[in-house]
């Protein structure tokens, strides 16, 4: 699809999602709200989530969704297809009040005993999954290509600036929508 230039007068709108996944080990048991608090400081309209990955035979995303919510969390189903070798992750919505846990979400026998799946493995190895979205306007005359290349260099830097002064680390390997 290409993108035109906008016209005069006329102001063109552009949306970008970045994700990236780091380890948060240095978190546990720390309110998700340092976070949100740093994001928000730094002017970062970003979600996180835990990620649990999840393999097995007949598994059942409604249920797993279910089960997260037997619990309090809010969940969604993120990349994967739950084989061994490509995990389904689970991904819960950390809130601002939310603990930063050092275990999976769910057991495998949970995720079994809630019909949700059989032979099932489940592993949490740490991991945050930032999300930053972003909309802009495009000045006059200035391309969507343009406007996204910019959002996306600010994003990128702030996310940095996240991990860099928070307890959150790893590399950043940003994926963009």
């Amino acid at each position: 699809k290409k993108c035109r230039k906008p016209r005069q007068g006329e102001a063109t709108t552009g949306r970008r999602r970045q994700r990236s996944l780091l380890d948060v080990h240095d978190m546990y048991g720390e309110s998700a709200a340092v976070l949100y608090q740093y994001a928000d400081g730094i002017s970062l309209n970003a979600e996180f989530f835990l990620i649990d990955e999840v393999t097995g035979t007949e598994l059942d995303e409604d249920k797993l969704l279910d089960l997260c919510a037997s619990k309090g969390a809010t969940c969604s189903i993120g990349d994967g297809t739950g084989t061994v070798g490509d995990p389904l992750a689970l991904r819960q919505l950390l809130n601002r009040t939310d603990t930063i846990r050092a275990t999976a979400l769910l057991t495998a026998a949970e995720v079994e005993d809630g019909a949700a799946g059989t032979s099932v493995t489940v592993v949490y190895d740490g991991k945050v999954e930032i999300v930053a979205k972003t909309t802009a306007i495009a000045d006059s005359g200035e391309s969507l290509e343009s406007l996204a290349a910019s959002v996306t260099a600010t994003n990128e830097a702030k996310m940095t600036e996240l991990r860099d002064n928070t307890p959150l680390q790893g590399t950043l390997d940003f994926e963009s929508q």
